[in-house]
């Protein structure tokens, strides 16, 4: 074996330590994702391995390096009857001997397990696991993009090898599962596949508990002041810059504002800095939380930043606490949120419009109360079980 290679091998028993027990019985399914770490993609995957499972299904969940999880993947893995398999060489960026060595470990997994039907979830996961799989002969191939790097990560030479690979990939693919119609579309034209290959699944959210925290501002929002939340990573793609920048512009009205930033990443500091220096006093950075639920059903309005967006989890979830929502008009967004109906539309990038859709807001309450109302009935069609019954029909039709 290659000294290069060698050096990122485990010991194969580490390979076989939490493979499923095996039964005749029951089909298998292999789920594969990049990694487990905090984000809309990973708890959604581990919530299909869950619901597989109560379904009947033998499941084994294989994740590349996690860091950051939303919860304790391997209490969850347990609690919920399904099998959990880290590959620490399965990485998100390109790194061709971590992912030669990702894929053989994923190819010997595959050869144990024996699984029925594969279901791969992220980009990178999707192309070695999928390759994975045609090596081994499964017949049954599903991917998830969760959304897709086309745009708005990376540059444009590595967009392109990316999409080239997809387009390798794609042909022992049975179905690629779309979030959106926006995001089925984007695959289309990219040629990743023949439009016949593409199904929208949409997502799925446990609305659960959000729905035991609406908003106590829905009936009786407030006329003197105003709370905005903005929940996500502070990183580049999330654009929370975009936010501070109209709050800039909003500070300058008579409108009294509150406004909470949930989460972490590497921008904060930065973030946290141009809070200081335009003393934006409002502003509250709260970190990484787990009490989302109660978090949004404090606030009256919902912002999202983002430059590209394959669903939006979190706008479900401020929808079922009834919030208005103010978001951009990337990716899949125009597809849950209807400009002027259940929130408003803005622009990527352009924060001028953000301050005059705050500020619009601001100024009114009954459209606020309107929207919260429309969101919290809108919601029901995002929840977890229909989305995990969506999925089935696809293995049993495709």
């Amino acid at each position: 074996m290659p000294r290069l290679i060698k050096k990122f091998w485990p010991p194969s028993k580490k390979l076989s330590t939490n493979l499923p027990r095996l039964t005749k019985d029951s089909k298998r399914v292999a789920l594969v994702i990049t990694r487990l770490d905090r984000g809309g993609s990973a708890e959604l995957t581990m919530q299909l391995a869950a619901g597989l499972s109560q379904n009947g299904y033998t499941v084994l969940l294989i994740s590349g390096k996690t860091v950051e999880p939303f919860w304790d993947p391997v209490q969850y893995a347990h609690d919920n009857n399904f099998s959990l398999q880290y590959v620490n060489s399965l990485i998100r960026s390109l790194h061709p001997i971590r992912d030669i060595v990702a894929l053989i470990q994923i190819v010997n997994i595959f050869r144990k397990f024996r699984p029925d039907i594969l279901h791969t979830n992220s980009s990178k996961a999707g192309l070695l696991g999928r390759l994975a799989g045609h090596l081994c002969g499964i017949r049954k191939i599903y991917h998830s993009p969760h959304g897709h790097i086309f745009y708005g990560y990376y540059n444009r030479l590595i967009s392109k090898t990316f999409i080239l690979l997809e387009k390798l990939v794609a042909r022992y693919t049975n179905k690629i599962l779309n979030l959106t119609e926006a995001g089925r579309r984007d695959h289309i034209t990219e040629r990743i596949a023949r439009p016949e290959k593409f199904i929208v699944s949409s997502c799925g959210v446990e609305l659960e508990p959000f729905q035991k925290s609406p908003s106590g501002n829905i009936l009786n929002p407030p006329e003197d002041s105003l709370s905005l939340i903005w929940v996500g990573r502070i990183v580049p793609i999330k654009n929370l810059q975009m936010l501070l920048d109209a709050l800039v512009i909003v500070k300058q009205s008579n409108i009294k504002l509150h406004v909470n930033i949930v989460g972490d990443g590497e921008l904060r500091q930065e973030s946290e800095d141009f809070v200081r220096k335009n003393n934006l006093e409002m502003v509250n950075f709260l970190g990484y939380r787990t009490d989302i639920p109660e978090l949004l059903a404090k606030n009256d309005v919902f912002i999202l930043t983002s430059i590209n967006e394959g669903f939006g989890r979190v706008l479900v979830e401020a929808m079922v606490c009834g919030l208005a929502i103010i978001a951009t008009r990337v990716g899949g967004v125009p597809e849950i949120i209807h400009h002027g109906e259940n929130g408003l539309l803005i622009e990527s990038r352009n924060h001028q419009q953000l301050a005059e859709s705050i500020l619009y807001l601001g100024q009114n309450r009954e459209k606020r109360q309107d929207i919260g109302i429309k969101n919290i009935k809108n919601a029901e069609f995002y929840s977890l079980n229909h989305y995990i019954n969506r999925v089935l029909t696809i293995y049993n039709n495709y």
